[in-house]
């Protein structure tokens, strides 16, 4: 595993260094989300990529959350049983 290192601008922001952007076709506009796990910051982008793969695989029933949500709300439960054990 690569380690890089980056800087906190005073406006809270992050340059993501040029070998990852590219490894990972990320360009300008591309959106990305971040989550709190253990005090790690994990970011995660939203590539076109990621998206054709996940397009109909995720597709929820009638009524029902996706997959997608459905996972995120399980990944919530399991901290805060984390949480609750310590």
């Amino acid at each position: 595993m690569t380690t890089y290192h980056t800087t906190i601008s005073s406006k809270g922001q992050v340059v993501v260094p040029a070998e990852l952007r590219e490894q990972l076709g990320l360009k300008k506009g591309t959106r990305a989300t971040w989550t709190e796990e253990r005090g790690r910051l994990i970011l995660m982008p939203i590539t076109e990529r990621i998206l054709d793969e996940m397009q109909g695989f995720l597709k929820p029933r009638p009524g029902e959350p996706s997959v997608f949500e459905a996972s995120l709300e399980e990944r919530e439960r399991e901290r805060r049983r984390e949480r609750e054990r310590k």
